[in-house]
Parts: C-alpha cells; structure tokens; sequence
C-alpha cells in the first residue's frame, strides 16, 4: 500500500489565507521527507472554505520546491472550462514536474460552484463526460483532433506542448455515484473516493459506497477487456486520519475542528452522502459516529494501523490510502500526528519482509527466542 495526502484545501474564513498557502506547500515539502508518494490538491470558486481557485499554480511552485512525490490536480472541475485550455494548461504542467503530475478531474461537487457558473445541476456529468473525452485525445493523438459534441465543437486543434509523460495519467473522483469508478474501470484510469463515503450504506441508496465504488470498477474493466490493467492498486481512498497516544485524547483534539469542518459541510447539502441505513438526520452525524461508522482513521499507532487493515479488508482493498488534510489542530499537532503515522503505521504496510528481519535481529540481540 502507498500513501499520500488529499487537500481540499481547507481554511476557515477566519484564517490568514495568505499564511495558509505558505502552511501547504510547507506541507508537501515535509510530506516528501517523510516518505508520503503523492499530493492531490482541489479547486473551488465559492464557500469561503476551500480556497484554492487553480490546483495547477500550487502544482507548480510546490514541484519547485520537492523533488519526488507526485503531485495530482483533486480536481479539475470540467464542466466549467474549456477542454482544450485544460488540457494545454496541464500538458505544460507535466513538463514543469518534470513527469511528477497527477491529471485529475470531475464534475464539481461543490453547489455553490455551480450556481456561480450557472450550471444546472443535471448537466455536470454529460458535461465532464465530453471534456475528459477531448482532453484525452488532445493528449494522446499525434494528429489534430476534431470534435462535435453538445458543448464544445473543435475543428483540427492540436497542442503546441504535448505532455511529458508518454500516457497521462488520468484520475477520476466520485461523489454521487458509480459512474466515474466505471468509467475509470473501462478506461484502465485511477478512481479517487472521497473522504466521506462509508465503507458499507447499509440498504441507503441515494449515495453509493466503497464496497460499490470498488466493485464498479472491477466489473468495467471485465467487460472492456482489460482486467489485467484494472486492479484495486489503481484506486485511491481518502480518509480522515488523526494519530497520537490514544484514540480518547485523539478525538478530543480534533472535536472543535472537527465541527467546524463539518458544519460547512452539512451546510452544503453533502451529509446526505455520509448516511448508512434509512432514518438518519445530519444531527446523527456525530464525531463519535463518524469515526465508528464511515469509518475513520484515528488513535495511537497500533489503533490507526488495525483501523486500516479492517478498511483494507473490508473494502476487498486499494492501492493508496490518502489523507485528508484539515486544519482541526495547530500545525505542531498536525506534525506529530503525521510523523507518528510515517513512523510507525506506514512500515506495517510496506516492506514487510525488511520489517521481519530487523524483529528477527533485535530479539536476537534481547536474547529473545
């Protein structure tokens, strides 16, 4: 399993934002050092909390300031630019990374995003459907690509600046359905699960789940011929993850961030997708509920680590296990908590074999049989 980091980013309105954007790319900077391989960073327009209007600008001074991890768009929201100015904008990008570039994209789950382009609500998908479509032959085809579609109409339109990369790759999130982990499927491209789809929903179909999501995209490469090319190592889950001595003070440090976060959130519609089962209001949404239900990763090190293995597990497992970086707690705790989880939760998931022989020596060395 490899891991990375997920940012909205989150700033409360209350906060410096200029100081906030020096705090994240701080972050990627010391994500690199502690071994993390890849960054996705989101675009909103609206809300007054996620407050990165072009994903790409940080990809760029970030690259400057890093040297291995990957570094993805979370995401380019389509329906509201041009597919071609896309596409260029990010084949240039991927020279500047020097191939370290994640191409990723969706629809826009953000409502107030979309009253602000006018968009209806029904037209995101078809809408991003025709995009990616363009985006990819721009990319990929060696001769000049003519298009017509419902929203866009392009005649011979060619980059200037191919992509560095020889197939860019493509990444897809979800939010309101199995769609995109189908089309991620059929495409051989990499689905991204948001943080707050549950593991299982219970009998509650009006937002799908990870059993589904997971399953979506196996059964989409199976009909397309490629199901050697489509494993769960191309699937990305975010989660909420806070490490420290224990999971009671854990969840006291993080409940008043946590609240804050959540509320804007509810106040966006999008608790109706955290929901197991029928009957549930956003007032059952607790922190204690979320952390036992959706679920989360939080508490010492040998609880984060248990919590992952009954994710993995559970969800028939994944490649990546990204997480979702929030401003619930000062920077030092933040660090900590990240340092803990480098330090002692990534190892039991990586390089096992490595990990076994150094038990082997040091209990030779205690005298240990």
């Amino acid at each position: 399993m490899k891991f990375g980091f997920f940012t909205m980013p989150e700033h409360p309105p209350i906060e410096n934002w200029t100081l906030s954007y020096d705090r994240d790319l701080a972050a990627i900077v010391e994500a690199e050092r502690l071994g993390f391989s890849e960054y996705w960073i989101g675009e909103h327009h609206t809300g007054g909390y996620e407050n990165v209007p072009v994903p790409e600008f940080m990809i760029a001074k970030a690259s400057a300031l890093t040297h291995t991890i990957r570094l993805g768009t979370g995401v380019v929201n389509l329906p509201y630019q041009d597919p071609f100015m896309v596409a260029e904008r990010l084949a240039f990008l991927d020279h500047l990374t020097h191939g370290r570039l994640e191409y990723g994209f969706g629809g826009g789950g953000l409502p107030t995003d979309k009253a602000l382009f006018g968009l209806e609500p029904s037209e995101a998908a078809p809408r991003t459907n025709e995009a990616l479509e363009i985006i990819w032959q721009l990319l990929t085809s060696e001769d000049p690509v003519s298009y017509e579609g419902v929203y866009w109409k392009y005649e011979d339109r060619q980059l200037q600046v191919g992509p560095y990369q020889d197939v860019p790759p493509f990444a897809i999130a979800g939010l309101t359905g199995t769609h995109n982990y189908a089309k991620c499927g059929e495409k051989g491209w990499k689905p991204l699960s948001v943080h707050f789809a549950p593991t299982d929903n219970g009998t509650y179909m009006d937002a799908p789940d990870l059993k589904a999501m997971g399953a979506a995209m196996l059964e989409a490469g199976n009909r397309a011929g490629i199901a050697e090319s489509v494993t769960r190592e191309n699937w990305r889950v975010v989660r909420e993850v806070y490490v420290t001595d224990n999971k009671d003070q854990a969840l006291r440090d993080i409940r008043e961030g946590v609240k804050l976060s959540y509320d804007y959130l509810f106040g966006l519609g999008l608790g109706a997708l955290m929901k197991i089962g029928d009957g549930m209001t956003d007032a059952d949404l607790t922190l204690d509920w979320m952390v036992e239900n959706i679920p989360w990763i939080v508490g010492s090190p040998e609880e984060c680590t248990r919590q992952i293995q009954e994710l993995e597990e559970e969800t028939g497992g994944f490649g990546t296990l990204l997480i979702n970086c929030r401003d619930w707690v000062t920077t030092d705790k933040w660090n900590r908590s990240l340092e803990m989880f480098a330090r002692y939760v990534m190892p039991n998931f990586q390089a096992n074999q490595r990990m076994a022989r150094r038990q082997r020596m040091a209990n030779v060395a205690l005298g240990i049989a």
